[in-house]
């Protein structure tokens, strides 16, 4: 029994079994009354079946309605399949449904889209069923109140009790030692190793949706400690798995379940919500959810060890282990055509092989590693050494690392068969300019486009292909596949598919890679910390002043979002290291940076009316038609001058300030306004104040070299320093007036004060850098001069 309001039980698996077994009929009856309007969807037996058409190619998955278990509430005291809840099970169809026909053919849509969508709505009706509750419209707003309340204590795991849930379970099957049918051991022996538990036979017996990612460190510490005592042989690493508990959701995590919630007020059908459950949801996620961190940057010396590795292996190493991967190869075809069996070869005769072979050897001085001698796939047996499929995976990683950090992609669009790389869209252009091209997919835009490719992207790509062909891996989709040495009926190896963030669980991700270059797998390696990298090596190395390449570049919708990857501090102090541990720029001699957010203010401020002026030109020309302009640019400003003449309160304004509406304006003045108009909202030339000497006018220049801000940093004609204190200590002025006033409110006051915290300290860092300084020039002229 589980403590709660209901009395509560659990199934047990032969029970499950003989419940579905006995109610098999009914569900699929249930079933055929399931109504779906979208082409991607349909329902086959008790299967809800999905698919996309993204690049020519079908993604296709399923669930099983049938497999889905949830609380029985009244007129059941145990779980039962979903499909049993007649009205629930429709409506909850009925949501993905709609979010189906309103979505495009992605790879998204058929990958975590319908799943994230199904396992949301189902948790809706999880709660209430676990509450007593069978019918949508039975819910009043103080049952939305009470699970408002929950989320904020934990979002779904404190909703759907998750923890409690299974702790009363877990007790109930160590109290009758019937632990083992919920394990997962290395294979099918019965004394062989428990790795990890079987999480959705642990769902269907509390009768959970879904407990991915959910499943609390406790459970696992529980469950490590009594096999321990039991004498039962556990990994180690099962102790340090699963989630902390009590952590706030985030916003964004708030806003996708409400809106996803809401739409059971929506439904065309018997049984739906009589409320919107969740009015104004970007509101309430913003009140209720923990504000979203931004993504972490490496450090500096992390990423001149990655990209230095990655190089290491592109271009010293992947010859040798190629080479290898062929003999291996050519090795299994002679042993099949003199009759050898399969068996035999794969666990024996190649593992041989490979401990003999010269290039093996070369491998491991070259690496400092052992390689494994007993078999080329698993490397249990040995944890100190590497099976021959783990370095090969290892080559696959610094491929992926040098694709997604100098091209910016997303995890998908490097690594997925269908979207990622792809060898036949690699093109040379020119051998003798060494000039190569692939077309790299783009998610947010699903489309392709062609960019030219810099030597190590060419080579990665080069790398991913000859090593396909060397273990003739024709019949694998994609460039990311690894070789596991299993012979199959055809007498080629079979393959495993490569995901670089798959876990730390994983032969088959970039985990090993990672530790083996940095000496440790926990830092922030997702896709956005390669993002970064990349967004700060092109910025400051091309000093491109108003980021609309990078924003290009990185698929970016706003230019806004690109700016955040290049202003922050981190990035700032990030550049400055690479540059003189990686020689970013042919110039040594030349530094580029920028302002951090706060010194942009005073920055813009000294500059923004040669923006502006520049601005208004492009304007005038383009209405008086003096030069031919073309391209993406001028569509904007044509967009927007055609916005500002039906536009109320901007011809509002131009009434205050020149007496009459925008038409009625003169070329020189519509210019004029509509540049100041651009400016405020950020659409600006930014020309770079680099090289630029802050001299009073008129006074002459006295040092030779250069001026750099870096060098320069106290040079008294640089003013702009001192501007740049004021404004941010006028900033810290108005949060503490935020931060004291009672009217606010509590979450306003509670980031107000944590901004009073980081620009005191930036204040202090700035006011401390001006002193120190102070000494390094006189008169303009460097002490060292």
């Amino acid at each position: 029994m589980m403590k709660g309001n209901l009395k509560y039980q659990f199934i047990d698996e032969t029970s499950a079994k003989s419940f579905w077994s006995s109610h098999k009929d009914q569900m699929i009856e249930n079933a055929k009354g399931l109504v779906l309007t979208d082409e991607k969807l349909s329902i086959q037996g008790t299967e809800l079946h999905y698919r996309a058409v993204v690049e020519g190619k079908e993604q296709t998955g399923s669930i099983d309605l049938a497999e889905v278990w949830i609380p029985g509430a009244i007129g059941w005291q145990h779980p039962i399949p979903l499909l049993l809840h007649k009205d629930y099970v429709k409506a909850i169809v009925d949501v993905v449904d709609k979010y189906a026909n309103n979505a495009k053919h992605t790879i998204s849509f058929a990958k975590t889209g319908v799943i994230s969508q199904f396992n949301i709505a189902s948790q809706f009706v999880e709660y209430f069923c676990l509450n007593g509750h069978i019918h949508l419209s039975h819910i009043t707003k103080k049952h939305i109140e009470g699970l408002k309340s929950v989320l904020k204590r934990g979002g779904i795991p404190s909703m759907l009790n998750i923890p409690q849930r299974l702790e009363s379970f877990i007790d109930k099957l160590i109290e009758e030692d019937n632990l083992e049918p919920y394990l997962r051991r290395d294979d099918r022996s019965k004394n062989a190793k428990v790795k990890g538990i079987q999480i959705p036979k642990l769902a269907k017996a509390i009768g959970c949706v879904s407990l991915a990612n959910q499943v609390p460190k406790s459970i696992y510490r529980k469950i490590y400690h009594h096999l321990q005592e039991k004498g039962v042989t556990v990994r180690q690493e099962f102790g340090q798995k699963g989630i902390e508990t009590g952590g706030q959701p985030s916003q964004k995590s708030f806003g996708n379940w409400f809106s996803i919630w809401n739409q059971f007020a929506k439904l065309d059908t018997a049984d739906q919500l009589q409320i919107v459950p969740f009015p104004e949801p970007y509101k309430l996620s913003k009140d209720l959810g923990k504000q979203a961190g931004r993504t972490g940057n490496l450090d500096v010396e992390d990423v001149v060890n990655l990209l230095g590795s990655s190089h290491q292996w592109l271009y010293e190493i992947s010859s040798i282990l190629i080479s290898l991967v062929k003999q291996v190869c050519r090795e299994k075809d002679k042993l099949l055509s003199d009759g050898v069996s399969e068996d035999y070869i794969q666990r024996t005769l190649l593992p041989e092989f490979v401990g003999k072979s010269s290039k093996a050897r070369e491998l491991e001085k070259m690496l400092s590693i052992e390689i494994h001698k007993t078999s080329l796939d698993s490397s249990r047996s040995n944890p100190n050494a590497y099976s021959l499929t783990e370095i090969i995976t290892m080559l696959v990683s610094s491929c992926y690392v040098a694709l997604q950090t100098y091209n910016c992609r997303r995890q998908a669009e490097i690594q997925d068969p269908v979207i990622g790389v792809q060898e036949d869209l690699f093109i040379c252009k020119s051998k003798k300019l060494n000039w190569y091209q692939a077309c790299l997919y783009n998610e947010k835009n699903n489309e392709r486009r062609w960019y030219t490719l810099n030597n190590s992207s060419t080579k990665a790509i080069q790398i991913l292909s000859k090593l396909k062909k060397a273990w003739n891996g024709t019949h694998a989709e994609g460039l990311f596949v690894v070789p596991n040495f299993t012979i199959s009926q055809n007498g080629h190896f079979n393959h495993y598919k490569f995901n670089f963030n798959k876990g730390k669980d994983s032969r088959i991700s970039g985990n090993m890679f990672l530790k083996l270059t940095l000496g440790t797998s926990d830092i922030p390696t997702g896709s956005q910390t390669f993002r970064r990298i990349y967004a700060i090596i092109y910025h400051y190395q091309f000093k491109n002043a108003d980021l609309l390449a990078l924003c290009h570049q990185m698929g970016h919708v706003d230019p806004d979002n690109t700016t955040v990857y290049v202003t922050e501090p981190a990035a700032r102090d990030q550049h400055e290291q690479l540059h003189h541990k990686v020689k970013l720029t042919k110039n040594e001699k030349t530094e580029s940076t920028i302002a951090i957010q706060e010194e942009n203010k005073a920055l813009e401020k000294v500059i923004e009316e040669v923006g502006i002026e520049a601005t208004a030109n492009d304007i005038l020309t383009l209405l008086m038609g003096t030069e031919e302009m073309a391209g993406k640019y001028t569509a904007y400003l044509k967009r927007v001058y055609r916005v500002l003449q039906k536009s109320v309160s901007f011809n509002k304004i131009t009434n205050e300030n020149y007496g009459s509406d925008f038409d009625d304006l003169s070329p020189e003045d519509k210019s004029e306004v509509m540049a100041k108009m651009l400016d405020e909202k950020g659409h600006k030339h930014r020309p770079k104040p680099h090289a630029t000497c802050h001299r009073r006018k008129g006074e002459a220049k006295k040092h030779a070299e250069p001026c750099e801000p870096i060098k320069c940093a106290g040079c008294p004609y640089q003013e702009v320093k001192q501007a740049q204190l004021n404004i941010m200590i006028d900033d810290l002025i108005e949060l503490k007036t935020i931060q004291s006033d009672i009217s606010k409110l509590p979450i306003e006051r509670f980031r107000a004060n944590e901004d009073i915290a980081n620009l005191s300290k930036l204040i202090e860092v700035h006011e401390r850098s001006m002193e120190r300084s102070k000494t390094l020039f006189i008169k303009g002229v460097s002490n060292g001069k």
